[in-house]
């Protein structure tokens, strides 16, 4: 009883949470987790080079890095009510122009759409709706809810594959449509709290009360975003090639294909697991604290891969590394709240998540690149290094916050 109580959220964010867990999981696996399924059999019967199937998803990542700061501002100002259902038809429209879309232009446009859709429905719009709605009290919420989304793939990724092989790849998309515009639209519509903008003398008030509770001003606070952004962007840059070339990379370091595939499946478990030991004994720690671990563990986990270890080595790396990015999942959410405040959280976090999100998108083009020209051992280095330097840059930061000159 004592391990559920640490699952247990405060009542008045509890309908919200699941309603945007829900949410969550079918955003998530109808849209980012979509093309890892869907590719192939667009390839196979369009024609389209695979290249430009996937450059149309890093379109729509790069258009979500530049909408980053705007929509954070617009749940700010109008809630994340408003702005949660906008971006569920958004994502309806743009999956049904997929699943009619006869040419490639239009297929990108689609793409397009859904790049705006995304950074109105996806972790940051729903982490700023849980600030707004409980201010610090949206940490337990924001971990809870990550639970959720790492299913997404896990659960969509079984479903398409069954639509595929029964309807199609434009059938599929279609499906994918409807479950937006019928299950999330409603969802985000009638269980999500219609705040609006607070006003000056209320957002004053909420300033000066979390600038009393240890929140972060001026210079101090101007140094730790710079920095705990600079050390997000190199993990998930880092993320994001691992994720778009995991299969290939364990067999670049000596894996059969069957076992690559295999052991590819242990990332989502990590990334459970670690969200659930969050929860369960980390819940209390600091969110630098957090943030120096999950990052941290990614240089440990490629540093495995590169051991003489064989296929323990690869599951190790998989599931190391699956669990760093689903801490880090959590202290992007939570560490921008605890540091800086509740107050403008939507734009703040877009801020954050904007040069993310632009990482997120050149990565897996700038890894293939260095493969072909360094091959793979190479390559995993830059990761290495990348892994490091964030690591580094966010434990200075977490011994900078606890000196006695700062307290």
């Amino acid at each position: 009883m004592r391990i559920l109580s640490k699952f247990s959220i405060p009542q008045h964010l509890r309908a919200s949470t699941h309603a945007l867990g829900a949410t969550q999981i079918i955003g998530w696996g109808t849209t980012m987790y979509a093309p890892a399924i869907l590719a192939t059999p667009i390839v196979a019967d369009t024609g389209w080079a695979r290249t430009d199937v996937f450059a149309a998803f890093s379109a729509s990542l790069v258009i979500g890095a530049l909408l980053a700061r705007p929509a954070g501002r617009l749940i700010d100002r109008h809630g994340g009510r408003a702005a949660l259902a906008a971006g569920s038809g958004l994502t309806a429209l743009g999956l049904a122009l997929a699943a009619i879309a006869p040419t490639l232009p239009l297929y990108f446009a689609a793409w397009a759409v859904l790049g705006v859709a995304m950074r109105l429905m996806l972790y940051e719009a729903a982490f700023a709706t849980l600030a707004a709605a409980g201010g610090n009290d949206a940490r337990r919420a924001i971990s809870v809810l990550t639970l959720y989304g790492g299913l997404a793939s896990t659960v969509f990724w079984l479903i398409g594959w069954e639509l595929i092989a029964a309807f199609g790849w434009r059938a599929t998309f279609a499906v994918y449509a409807a479950l937006n515009l019928c299950v999330c639209l409603p969802l985000h519509a009638f269980f999500l709290p219609a705040s609006g903008p607070a006003g000056p003398a209320a957002e004053r008030d909420a300033t000066a009360s979390e600038n009393r509770a240890g929140v972060l001003v001026g210079r101090e606070r101007k140094i730790a975003l710079v920095t705990l952004t600079i050390a997000f962007v190199l993990l998930m840059y880092v993320n994001s090639a691992l994720s778009a070339h995991l299969i290939d990379i364990l067999i670049a370091f000596g894996l059969s294909s069957e076992n690559a595939v295999a052991v590819a499946s242990l990332k989502g478990i990590g990334q459970v697991a670690g969200r659930i030991w969050e929860i369960v004994f980390a819940g209390a720690f600091h969110p630098l604290t957090l943030s120096t671990i999950a990052i941290g563990l990614t240089p440990l986990a490629l540093a495995t891969l590169l051991l003489p270890l064989g296929i323990a080595g690869a599951i190790l790396f998989t599931f190391g590394q699956g669990a760093s990015n689903g801490l880090v999942t959590i202290a992007r959410g939570v560490a921008p709240l605890v540091l800086f405040g509740s107050a403008g959280y939507g734009t703040l976090i877009g801020a954050m998540a904007a040069p993310v999100l632009m990482a997120v998108a050149l990565a897996p083009a700038a890894y293939a690149a260095l493969v072909e020209r360094y091959g793979p051992p190479i390559a995993m280095l830059t990761n290495i290094a990348a892994a490091l330097i964030g690591f580094v840059m966010v434990a200075l930061l977490a011994w900078w916050a606890r000196k006695p000159s700062r307290a």
